[in-house]
């Protein structure tokens, strides 16, 4: 796919995107959990992005 002149993969999209999921807040959340909101997917398909692409979903970041 062609964006602003720039080849992407879905594949590379998905991952900048669950690689780039961060908190803001005080509270920490585990990642899976804010991939849930980014994503609007249940818990199991987060989690499965978090393994298909390498981060660990378990890994607690500040929402």
């Amino acid at each position: 796919m062609t964006l602003s002149e720039c080849e992407f993969t879905e594949d590379d999209l998905l991952s900048r995107a669950v690689r780039g999921v961060t908190g803001t807040g005080r509270q920490k959340r585990p990642r899976w959990a804010l991939m849930t909101d980014v994503f609007l997917c249940g818990s199991g398909v987060a989690h499965a992005l978090c393994r298909r692409f390498g981060v660990d979903p378990n890994e607690y970041l500040r929402k």
